[in-house]
């Protein structure tokens, strides 16, 4: 919508995982040459965990494009279900047995070893990538570590990363899983930007969606950004998209920390109606008077009751010594 009034090719803040976005901070720099490595030499389990909107995704779809033609990879997005259920999974993914096929677990576990032994025949290695691994059972994780044993004398025939949030190194801590957990050689947690890296992340998206450096933030409204997102890349592109946004609308290419602390209030407000739907809508609400509008009223109608009441009163006892004074006259 904005892309021409800022020059833009597209749009640098878009929530979608794209490698050609991928800024390397430090962690994330870590976080893929420890993949890397863990593919590289055959080291059977690896782990890779991070907050929600840490750019996980982003750096797995990044190694399957940097990935050596000779390696088959397996991409699974929020696994669920069986250990029978994902090995069928990975059996259609691989063209080995469609997932039609309703197969035993030990018909489809043979299917499988005889695919590995295939493939290292060939040297073409084989890596198993779990996104959301978090949302894999104990007793799924358990026999995914049974698929460790398929191996040589020298390595293992399939590499298997578990992606996921904290709660997936919470869950591989379970005393349960204590074999699983000493298969896991490689581990690494992918931990939010620094103030700078989030004004460098920031002018990194912005030059590969096309940007000629017109658009700018200045240090103070990068400093509110960095405070609204803590760090993490997919809320400062949810700042910065909506920032974006208005500058469009106001015609303006330079957000200050004033106008930085509007959008971010906008969205927080956002957040919070969305959170808590109010008892009705808002133009049936009927508006709030001010204090000392309600005083004045409370004043008016008491004050005049009370009045009233002492008008009566002092009427009635003018009537009542009228009828005395009568009676005695007479």
């Amino acid at each position: 919508m904005y892309e021409s009034f800022y020059g833009l090719s597209e749009k640098p803040f878009s929530l979608t995982p794209d490698p050609d976005f991928l800024y390397m901070s430090n962690s994330h720099k870590k976080a893929l040459a420890y993949l890397k490595y863990g593919i590289e030499t055959k080291e059977g389990f690896i782990q890779l965990s991070g907050e929600i909107g840490s750019g996980k995704t982003t750096i797995l779809r990044s190694l399957l494009r940097g990935l050596d033609r000779e390696i088959k990879a397996v991409y699974i997005v929020n696994p669920r279900g069986t250990f029978r259920q994902i090995l069928r999974t990975i059996l259609d993914q691989l063209n080995v047995v469609p997932f039609r096929l309703d197969y035993s677990k030990e018909r489809l576990l043979n299917k499988f070893h005889d695919f590995l032994k295939a493939q290292e025949a060939l040297n073409h290695p084989l890596v198993l990538i779990f996104d959301e691994a978090q949302n894999l059972d104990v007793g799924t994780l358990e026999e995914l570590r049974m698929l460790s044993n398929f191996e040589t004398d020298k390595d293992k025939l399939v590499q298997i990363i578990l992606v996921g949030q904290p709660e997936l190194r919470d869950k591989l801590d379970r005393p349960e899983l204590e074999q699983l957990r000493q298969r896991i050689s490689v581990r690494c947690h992918l931990g939010p930007l620094t103030r700078n890296e989030t004004e460098k992340y920031i002018m990194h998206r912005l030059t590969v969606a096309g940007s000629n450096g017109s658009i700018t933030f200045t240090p103070e409204g990068c400093d509110t950004i960095q405070r609204f997102s803590r760090g993490i890349p997919r809320l400062i592109n949810v700042a910065c998209n909506n920032i974006l946004l208005a500058g469009y609308v106001e015609e303006k290419k330079s957000f200050d920390a004033e106008m930085v602390s509007r959008v971010i209030y906008d969205i927080r407000s956002d957040d919070a109606r969305t959170e808590t739907e109010p008892a009705m809508p808002p133009e049936a609400e009927p508006p709030a008077r001010p204090a000392a509008e309600k005083r004045r009223w409370r004043t008016a109608l008491f004050g005049g009751r009370k009045r009233l009441i002492w008008t009566a009163a002092i009427a009635g006892l003018v009537v009542i010594a009228t009828v005395v004074i009568v009676l005695i006259a007479n």
